[in-house]
């Protein structure tokens, strides 16, 4: 019996465009409960809310006076934004064709890992093996089921395309095809200006002419300079259209601090890899820590950490390890260094040496998996090519597949809309005051107040100090209309931030539903005060219009 299954998979692997079959029935059978997915987080932002997107006409803004979406700040990804105005265009809000679009770009994704692996090895078995476990594992599902994210790894596909061209242009006997080096600069170009993570390029480009190459240092050098020249082009117009290359800050407001939380992240991207087992869009980085959201941090767990504490140590320990077993390796078995120098390269750019406002993604894992599904590829044919354990190999190689596609299939799920992804990341980590904050959010939008009140009330237990909850809590009062617990609420808000101007212009409203004119007008005044003591003057003003005409017994002269 396992001959036969033997003889079958070396059939398959052996015929190329059997293995992609194959490979694309995988993929496509681990995403069938996609398609009844909505639009969720930043979906509301990038696809559904941004009036930039919705007309064709203003793609000259998609590069020169970009204004990214309110709350994303700091993001500049003009190809991105040209991408999503066509879809934007072509299926307007109907999440299907979002869903059907997200597949075909990873199945580009798929079909040039297949090249690339299969040009760097020779190996039909490593190259099938390796694009199944980067098809089908279950980290990509936040790159490819969320469909904001799917957009995103349209850049890596150009990645992929330019590295795979960049290979082809040096053939085996060393001569050069000036063609194919020009159609990489080309999808190097538009894959930096489409997602921000292909800004790797040129390291990870360096680091494979250093593996691979014949040339001499200078010349490699020279062959990467026009990916490094791409990449500050962008840096450049970055600068000149937001003002700067930041987002966010560093975690209490310390490069040291934050370099010693990406350690642990680094290493976390790792045991995720290996064990997928917990999967959410805020992970637990270490205690008191997560993935984004510096205010539901645990203060002292963030200033007391140190390189030499063992949630720290630990991570260093095993990251210094896997870069010393690329060192020893790079004589022996230059793929095992290829493979790890790649992964680590891929996630430099969302390591937080410049601030991105997030320390955690398992989306950002889509270029980074290309080295660790090789790696798998590697010790796959290592132990296949042994007699005695060819039949175990099969059958981790069969388990691992299966185990991948169902944790897909549940994980495909937690993204089918607002509520199952928040409570999905409540459950994975149950001590965040924001998850729990913004899950009441989603159940006071859908009008389940009692749950959200339930879910508010666990956030301040969490937290008992911060406004925005007890603000976000008003609102559910409010529609059960219990206006004396929503008057509380709100105080609270501004007993926490005294210049909190939603609060009060909420306050002026309860006031006025109740005629009590004066305190209506005092709280209203105070709003428009703190709106524009925070720079947005012109959102109050419109406001003030909005209450007057609303309530027109008040005199608003």
């Amino acid at each position: 019996m396992l001959n036969k299954i033997k003889n079958i998979f070396d059939y398959i692997v052996k015929d190329e465009a059997l293995s992609l079959i194959i490979v694309f029935i995988l993929m496509v059978f681990s995403r069938v409960n996609i398609f009844v997915n909505n639009f969720v987080m930043d979906d509301m932002d990038f696809i559904v809310s941004w009036p930039l997107i919705q007309d064709l006409a203003n793609w000259p803004s998609f590069f020169i006076n970009y204004i990214p979406p309110a709350g994303q700040e700091g993001i500049y990804s003009p190809l991105k934004t040209l991408v999503h105005a066509i879809f934007y265009n072509l299926f307007g809000l109907n999440p299907l064709g979002y869903h059907i679009v997200s597949l075909l770009i990873h199945g580009s994704g798929i079909y040039f890992v297949y090249k690339i692996i299969d040009r760097l090895t020779g190996n039909k078995t490593i190259g099938f093996v390796s694009t199944v476990i980067f098809a089908v594992h279950p980290v990509q599902v936040e790159a490819i089921t969320y469909m904001t994210a799917s957009v995103d790894m349209v850049g890596i596909v150009f990645l992929f395309g330019a590295f795979y061209f960049l290979m082809l242009s040096v053939d085996e006997a060393g001569r050069k095809n000036v063609v194919y080096y020009m159609v990489s600069m080309f999808l190097g170009v538009l894959a930096v200006f489409t997602h921000e993570l292909a800004i790797s390029i040129p390291l990870l480009f360096l680091w494979y002419l250093f593996c691979y190459s014949k040339d001499s240092y200078k010349k490699i050098f020279l062959r990467t300079l026009p990916f490094l020249a791409i990449v500050l082009i962008y840096v450049l117009c970055k600068i000149l259209a937001l003002g700067g290359i930041t987002r966010g800050e560093y975690v209490g407001g310390s490069f040291y601090l934050t370099m010693l939380i990406a350690i642990k992240a680094l290493f976390k991207y790792i045991v995720i890899c290996f064990f997928p087992f917990v999967l959410t869009h805020n992970h637990i980085i270490s205690s008191g820590i997560s993935s984004f959201g510096q205010d539901d941090f645990d203060k002292y767990k963030v200033m007391a950490q140190s390189i030499f504490d063992l949630n720290t140590f630990i991570p260093f320990l095993m990251l210094l390890s896997l870069v010393a077993l690329a060192v020893i390796y790079y004589r022996k078995n230059r793929l095992i260094s290829f493979a790890i120098g790649w992964y680590f390269l891929a996630l430099l750019p969302v390591s937080n040496i410049i601030p991105s406002g997030v320390l955690f993604g398992e989306r950002y894992l889509y270029p980074g998996l290309l080295g660790f599904a090789l790696m798998v590829g590697v010790l796959f044919d290592y132990a296949y090519n042994k007699n005695k354990i060819y039949a175990i190999s099969l059958i981790v190689l069969l388990i691992t597949t299966g185990f991948y596609v169902v944790r897909t299939l549940i994980r495909n799920a937690d993204w089918k809309n607002e509520i199952a992804l928040m409570e999905s990341a409540v459950k994975a980590n149950p001590q965040s005051a924001l998850m729990r904050n913004d899950l009441g959010l989603i159940y006071t939008k859908n009008s389940r107040n009692e749950d959200a009140l339930k879910s508010f009330k666990e956030a301040l237990f969490r937290r008992s100090d911060d406004p925005v909850t007890y603000f976000s809590m008003a609102e559910s009062y409010i529609q059960l209309k219990q206006y004396k617990n929503a008057i509380d609420s709100l105080e609270a808000a501004i007993k926490y931030n005294p210049e909190y101007a939603e609060a009060y212009y909420n306050l002026a409203s309860i006031y006025a539903v109740w005629k009590m004119n004066d305190k209506a007008l005092e709280n209203l005044n105070k709003a428009l005060i703190f709106y524009e003591k925070s720079g947005k003057k012109n959102e109050g003003e419109k406001l003030k219009k909005a209450f007057f005409s609303y309530y027109k017994d008040l005199n608003g002269d």
